[in-house]
């Protein structure tokens, strides 16, 4: 194999011969400018329009949507157009006064050898001489275990070509998203529509499982953390993957944790190639700004980085970790990058075992195998010590190494990672701290919200906290359960709003102070997004089919007019074009209001058609009155189609009275039995929020009027109870459900004595019972773990990491139970 133009996977040991610039062509359709301070939107469209080339979707500020986030939203990514000279394009924008650098998209690759034979010896945590090894030339990651596994509270990024979600040994350590946060159930791509970051090759999945492969589970292998809160972000594909995409991921890591309190410790980054790219450094900046370590790896071409530097590791910032690999003698590996000035320190590398896709397993070497080893030591460190900054991280992990003969003036520190020496260094201050989830919510004015308050402790602490709240800006209806706590325990944060409350975006901010001191100071933030009563979905569509010009970038256009008044929460867009190459296309929708968001920038290569929507939010807050407009362009020769139709769903609040038909409610009740007593919940909606009344029929010919009410059955039997609910505007719909019941005296009064969980998961919770005193059946999550006529006591140990359980007895064999007891940790 031999080294490609395009960012390759390094997989190949064509990457331990050539230069560390080997491999530095940039891609040919794109640059990365990065503006100087103060150039507006307006000037940055223009200076680029005016040169031929072409821009992203920018938000209102002019900052390129998918890096806003980083260098003050400055860079942004520039199209070129195709047969234009680049490299004039890049000299004549840097030689603008508006500009501060313009630069090439330089091609990356991801720095990983594979190996051919298979271990099952985790040499790297736990060196016992195997395979020709030396004993102790390891990270004692054995000893660390002693004092931490890990906690799923640490989240670490990893930008490589995605993680196998799925995989046995990572599924119970994956991120997931709740729903409200960027990026797709498991994280983010920039390489698919879906921003779906299954691995599309290995070499992100075996990063992963080094960092966090599940430990104590009895399946393959085991990371450096048993436990931990792994976030994927795929830039790197079979084919490779670009400066940009790695500055995507950056921004995306760096926005979940300054706009949505997501807290990513750090980012592994075992990828690497191409020139300095200013732009790049600057996102990696703005990264450690916000708080999150960059460990990399420092590069696979077996040269002295300090004269030949690889690209990110060797950039002069204090955030990065730059990361050597050494073998399992404790020799420097010999493919591996070294530099006495820009290699911070060494860890296993060659003949690493780890997770990759399938299920499966494999051996692979690389300096992308040492580096996943320190981001793995920075989570565990962080799971005795949250409160350690990046630099204070960066610190330790350097100077409590062991130092090796074959990395004495080849690193900065001349050492190799020893985790237990590290966990020591960390050597955490007695403390509490405090979570709060979920940690964004949206409701609708009127609703209520809850959230969870977690008082965790640091190192032991035990004391008496208080705490307090405050909500900005100012919201009435807003408490917590309790005003002081202890570690172990969980509180809840109440929010009551109603019709009135203003809509908007509302930061709460839960502090908590050791009582006995004060000097104990810790806070957390959580946010709720009000949107106003009344949102109706106004549904528009344009049928008139208009050919696409061949390679004219001026392209189409087509317009739907909306009379109806309003403002903008929600935009659907959908579109229905034929055409013969997908990857020739731009699609971009403007508003009344002139912003404009790009639905489709050249993406799908040769792909026929483009049939799909898109749910987007850069129009909310607008108004919907106005022109829509649709613009469509063919940006390269030899390919036709045309736009056959598309359509617009605005979810607005209405100013007028043109509004869109009525939409019926949705009728739907869940229930609980007990004995011949049943207590009925509704659970319907309505897109108005007006359901105005219920009528319940519970198949013994009785009825209820009530919203939730409660029922007795006369005899044991199976009955048809239906619930039919009616809105404002007489419109009703119904749900029907079968509901049985038995006769049973017992009632059976369930509760919590004690509960008792270690750093490591070990569990014990003591629980105890009243109201009967036969052999009773105990469930643990659904799970029945045992049958005891232990007459109303029973001690529970189990190993586990989750946050709840829940338990029930039920008289054996029957299903007279008590209720569900949530026991919190």
């Amino acid at each position: 194999m031999t080294q490609k133009k395009t960012l390759t996977l390094a997989i190949a040991a064509a990457l331990l011969s050539g230069s560390a610039l080997a491999g530095t062509t940039a891609t040919d359709d794109s640059i990365l400018v990065m503006f100087k301070h103060g150039v507006s939107k307006q000037e940055r469209q223009a200076l680029i329009k005016q040169n031929g080339a072409s821009l992203r979707q920018l938000d209102a500020q002019g900052r390129d949507v998918k890096m806003r986030y980083i260098a003050d939203g400055r860079i942004v990514k520039v199209s070129v157009p195709k047969g234009a000279d680049r490299s004039r394009l890049i000299k004549t924008l840097a030689a603008h006064p508006a500009v501060e650098v313009a630069e090439p998209d330089y091609p990356l690759h991801a720095l990983a050898i594979p190996n051919d034979p298979r271990f099952n010896e985790l040499w790297g945590l736990n060196n016992t001489g195997q395979s020709g090894g030396t004993a102790g030339a390891d990270i004692k990651a054995a000893d660390a275990w002693d004092i931490s596994t890990g906690s799923h509270d640490i989240i670490i990024g990893i930008i490589d070509t995605g993680m196998d979600y799925n995989h046995p040994d990572l599924i119970d350590n994956r991120w997931v998203n709740p729903g409200n946060l960027p990026g797709s159930t498991y994280g983010y791509s920039t390489l698919n529509d879906e921003q779906d970051p299954m691995d599309s090759d290995s070499h992100g999945t075996h990063v992963a499982g080094t960092i966090g492969g599940s430990g104590n589970n009895g399946v393959g292998v085991s990371g450096v953390n048993w436990n931990v809160t792994l976030l994927p972000c795929q830039f790197l594909g079979p084919d490779g993957g670009s400066t940009a995409g790695a500055i995507e991921c950056i921004n995306y890591f760096t926005d979940l944790k300054l706009n949505y309190g997501v807290d990513i410790k750090a980012t592994n980054n075992s990828w690497g190639g191409g020139g300095f790219s200013e732009t790049l450094r600057a996102a990696i900046e703005s990264g450690g700004e916000a708080g999150i370590l960059f460990i990399a790896a420092s590069g696979n071409d077996g040269g002295n980085a300090d004269s030949a530097p690889m690209y990110p590791a060797a950039y002069d910032l204090d955030v990065i970790v730059s990361v050597a690999s050494t073998d399992r003698n404790d020799n420097m590996s010999g493919f591996s990058n070294y530099g006495v000035t820009s290699v911070d320190l060494g860890a296993p590398g060659s003949d690493i075992l780890s997770t990759v896709p399938g299920n499966g397993y494999a051996t692979y070497s690389g300096t992308s195998m040492a580096s996943p080893h320190v981001a793995g030591a920075a989570a565990l460190l962080w799971s005795v010590n949250p409160d350690l900054t990046a630099d204070e991280m960066k610190t330790i992990l350097m100077e409590s190494g062991d130092s090796l003969v074959a990395l004495e003036g080849k690193t900065v520190s001349g050492k190799r990672l020893n985790l237990a020496n590290a966990m020591v260094e960390a050597d955490p201050t007695p403390s509490f701290k405090l979570s709060l989830s979920p940690r964004n919510q949206q409701i609708t004015a009127g609703d209520a919200a809850q959230y969870t308050l977690n008082i965790g402790n640091v190192a032991d602490w035990m004391g008496d906290v208080a705490l307090s709240v405050d909500v900005t800006p100012a919201l009435s209806g807003v408490s917590l359960s309790a005003t002081t706590a202890q570690p172990g325990q969980a509180l809840t944060l109440d929010v009551v709003t109603s019709a009135s409350t203003a809509w908007g975006s509302y930061q709460f901010t839960v502090t908590g102070t050791d009582i006995a001191t004060g000097e104990l100071v810790k806070s957390v933030n959580a946010g709720l997004n009000v949107q106003p009563q009344g949102l109706q979905d106004y549904p528009y569509n344009n049928d008139t089919p208009v050919a696409i010009p061949d390679n004219d970038p001026t392209g189409i256009s087509s317009v739907i007019n909306v009379a109806q008044e309003g403002t903008v929460f929600g935009t659907n867009v959908g579109v229905n074009i034929t055409h013969t190459w997908q990857g020739d296309l731009l699609v971009t929708l403007r508003s009344p209001q002139g912003t404009d968001h790009i639905l489709h920038n050249r993406t799908g290569g040769s792909a026929d058609d483009l049939v799909q929507s898109w749910q987007i939010d850069s129009f909310d807050g607008e108004t919907m009155q106005g022109d829509w407009t649709l613009f469509v362009s063919d940006n390269a020769g030899a390919d036709t189609g045309t736009l056959n139709n598309w359509n617009l769903v605005l979810t607005a609040l209405p100013d007028g009275d043109t509004g869109p038909n009525p939409v019926a409610p949705e009728a739907d009740f869940s229930f609980v039995t007990s004995g011949l007593n049943v207590s009925f919940s509704d659970l319907s909606t309505d897109v108005n929020n007006d359901i105005s009344s219920w009528r319940w029929e519970f198949g013994d010919g009785n009825v209820s009027t009530s919203a939730s009410p409660q029922h007795s059955y006369e005899a044991p039997g199976t009955y048809q109870v239906s619930l039919m609910v009616t809105d404002s505007t007489g419109l009703t719909d119904s749900s029907m459900k079968m509901v049985s019941v038995t006769e049973s005296d017992v009632s059976i009064d369930l509760t919590l004595h004690r509960s008792v969980r270690t750093r490591t998961g070990s569990t014990i919770v003591d629980l105890r019972w009243t109201g009967t005193a036969e052999t009773v059946d105990i469930y643990r999550d659904a799970a029945l773990i045992t049958t005891t006529d232990a007459n109303g006591r029973y001690r529970d140990r189990f190993n586990s990491q989750a946050a709840t359980t829940t338990y029930k007895i039920c008289v054996a064999g029957t299903d007279s139970c008590s209720g569900d007891l949530v026991v919190n940790f």
